[in-house]
């Protein structure tokens, strides 16, 4: 079947509950729309800055998928019950201060300011500071910690129109496209509150976005400014105590003083060896002309004036080798006390010399070597040894005295270095702090420049005129939905329903080719026209059948149904009589009436005997009981022409029917099989052979419509 043809039919078959039903839904809205209250609508828009880069990052492409984030972060945040609750409280803050029970203003109509005392309790009236609203809300948070489940939670969880969750809930926070505006729009049957509650809105916005955007690039700059005055005192006090403990060991510049030294240690091994070599070469020198010098020496030697000369020569050489080796060369030919002793033991050589001449009687040897040369020579080498002998004592206790330094300075150094190590460490690591800290200032900077603050493009303003009534929408809303209501349950009753009803379904049920259909008597708006329609489906029927008739033969036709009552003989009376009227002759009999439903019936084997008095008609018609109820004669059937099934069209086709279908399918076997409605509707009848009467204009309008019949004309062809 044509879709679009089965669709016009539906819904011409539903027109009564579409017409009717769209009707009374739609004016019922029309009545109860007409008490709905006034909206007044507030919006504003908010310029974020985060999708436009202009800040020091060298990214020259932006991160959509966090700008993204950014924004669903902050809507999400602005939207959330904590959000809300703040803004809860801060709009009952408004309304109880700013409200007056006699005329509306900006902030709060009358009538809804007295519903809002009247559910305000005494002890929140009194924590209400007229003058202060930030000292309003602030002894609200106070209420609100000491009773958490009080007043405050009531309104907020509950099902008040301008305070609670719900209709907080309502306010819509949307990014404009893929802009940097965000738009805030709330509406409300309170201007005053509408308006409120966007500020309210728009301010909790705002630190939202900067607790989103500023929190965590502050907390991290605080906490590198936290460890960068930490480490710059730890390192300041290891420093102090580095300086502490070079002052009390007495150390200015640890690796110089080490490396003088050591420089000084070298020159003093080297003049103490050399010393040495003088000492032990003088001695050497001096035992050997001792052997010479024996009697001349011991005259020497009681002389009181030369050995004191001796002693005074000894002594001031010491002091001057003392002296040469504690001052520099640079720093010995302005040393006026170095040049005092050389010049007192000047004095004393020449002393000797005066002495040794007085002493030395003497002129040769006992060897023959004069005696002058040899005073003079044990004269030279006594001197060198007493100077080599006085450079030693003073030489070792030089090297004492470098013992005592090289036990001073080996745990100097090694304590210098551990802390010198240690306040490298800490320096090292305050370096690292700085340059995090700096690179986290320049992220702060960024974003700073990147977002700044949130500017309002648009800002809110009270609402002078309600929003345009939705009344409007309701109704065609109303219409839309009460149209597809109907159309969908009765969709879903069509696919479901099991009745036959009309010829398509039938069809679709039975598996079997359908014959025709009746009106029956039913209808009462046709009532005048029953039998006319009943003669005109008679009329089809027999010339569907008439192709069966054979001359000199009788038609055989048996009419059966399932179920009792079904308008078997009703059928039966006006095809009979179409066909009289043609001038057939037809016989119709009825099983259980005409002849008795025996045995004999049941295994007759030729329809003789049914009519034994009667000459041989053109058209037999016999009725037989329900299939249900009776057993059929099997050998007539099979012997029959053409058999129908009457059924009744408003029925439903169990899948008994099934059975009893396939049953006679196997008893008739090449008989013909058809099925015949009864009882049906006039559209379902017409399926067969047109509109029936009473024919009007509007009825064949309508009957082209149900047929897709759009640009069809009744205008009858001219001759």
């Amino acid at each position: 079947m044509d879709i679009t043809l089965y669709i016009s039919r539906f819904l011409y078959r539903i027109r009564y509950q579409l017409i009717f039903g769209t009707s009374i839904i739609t004016a019922l809205v029309i009545y109860f729309s007409q008490f709905l209250g006034k909206t007044y609508t507030v919006s504003t828009s908010i310029y974020t800055g985060i999708t436009s880069q202009s800040g020091l990052s060298d990214e020259s492409r932006p991160d959509w998928q966090s700008i993204n984030n950014t924004f669903d972060n902050i809507v999400n945040l602005t939207k959330s019950k904590g959000s809300q609750e703040k803004v809860s409280l801060k709009l009952v803050a408004i309304d109880l201060i700013q409200g007056n029970p006699l005329e509306d203003n900006i902030y709060i109509t009358a009538k809804n300011y007295k519903e809002l005392l009247a559910i305000t309790p005494k002890e929140i009236i009194k924590l209400v500071d007229k003058n202060s609203f930030e000292k309003t809300v602030a002894n609200f948070n106070q209420y609100k910690e000491d009773d958490p489940r009080g007043f405050f939670y009531i309104l907020f969880n509950g099902n008040n129109p301008f305070y609670s969750s719900d209709a907080l809930s309502k306010i819509s926070i949307v990014r404009m496209g893929n802009s940097d505006l965000i738009n805030i729009s709330y509406q409300s049957p309170d201007p005053g509150i509408a308006l409120s509650t966007v500020k309210l809105t728009s301010e909790e916005l705002r630190n939202s976005y900067s607790a989103l955007r500023y929190k965590t690039v502050n907390d991290i700059v605080k906490y590198y400014e936290d460890e960068l005055k930490r480490l710059r005192t730890q390192l300041t006090n290891l420093e102090d105590k580095l300086t502490q403990y070079n002052i009390e060991n007495s150390v200015i510049n640890y690796l110089e003083q080490t490396k003088a030294i050591a420089i000084s240690f070298t020159d003093y091994e080297n003049r103490y060896e050399e010393t040495k070599r003088a000492y032990e070469s003088a001695t050497k020198i001096l035992e050997e002309l001792n052997q010479y010098m024996d009697i001349r020496t011991k005259l020497v030697s009681v002389n009181d004036d030369f050995i004191k000369t001796l002693e005074q020569i000894s002594t001031i050489n010491g002091k001057i080798t003392e002296i040469e080796i504690f001052t520099s060369e640079d720093k010995q030919d302005a040393d006026d006390d170095l040049k005092r002793y050389k010049e007192e033991l000047k004095n004393a050589e020449q002393k000797i010399a005066v002495l040794t001449n007085q002493i030395n009687s003497y002129k040769e040897s006992k060897e023959g070597v004069a005696i002058d040369n040899l005073v003079n020579e044990w004269l030279q080498q006594t001197l060198i040894r007493a100077k080599a002998q006085a450079d030693l004592k003073i030489l070792d206790e030089r090297k004492q005295e470098f013992k005592e330094q090289y036990q001073t300075y080996s745990p100097v150094g090694t304590q210098i270095n551990r802390q010198e190590r240690e306040i490298k460490l800490v320096e090292a690591s305050y370096q690292e702090v700085l340059h995090a800290l700096n690179m986290a200032k320049m992220k702060q900077k960024d974003l700073l420049l990147t977002s700044s603050n949130l500017n309002t493009i648009t800002e809110p303003v009270f609402p002078l005129t309600s929003d345009k009534s939705k009344r409007m929408l309701l109704i065609i809303a109303a219409f839309l939905t009460s149209m597809i209501f109907i159309i969908g349950f009765n969709l879903v009753v069509e696919l479901l329903d099991r009745t036959l009803r009309d010829a398509e379904r039938t069809r679709r049920l039975t598996h079997l080719p359908i014959l025709g259909a009746f009106t029956g008597n039913a209808q009462l708006r046709y009532r005048g026209f029953i039998k006319m329609c009943n003669r005109i489906s008679a009329s089809y029927l027999c010339n569907r059948l008439n192709q069966y008739l054979r001359k000199d033969k009788t038609l055989v036709i048996n009419l059966l149904s399932i179920e009792p009552k079904e308008g078997k003989s009703f059928i039966a009376k006006y095809i009979k009589s179409q066909w009289e009227e043609q001038g057939l002759e037809v016989l119709y009999l009825v099983a259980g009436k005409d002849f008795p439903i025996t045995a004999s019936f049941i295994t007759a084997s030729e329809f003789n005997i049914l009519y034994k008095t009667h000459k041989k008609p053109d058209i037999l018609l016999l009725e037989y009981p329900a299939v249900q109820k009776e057993s059929l004669p099997v050998v007539l059937l099979e012997k029959s022409d053409v058999t129908i099934l009457v059924a009744n069209a408003r029925r439903v086709w169990k899948y008994s029917d099934d059975e009893y279908v396939n049953h006679l399918k196997g008893i008739i076997k090449d008989v013909p099989l058809y099925i015949y409605l009864n009882n049906a509707s006039r559209e379902a009848v017409e399926d067969f052979f047109g509109q029936l009467p009473p024919v009007s204009s509007m009825r064949s309008i309508a009957n082209r419509m149900m047929y897709m019949g759009l640009t069809a004309k009744d205008s009858a062809i001219k001759k």
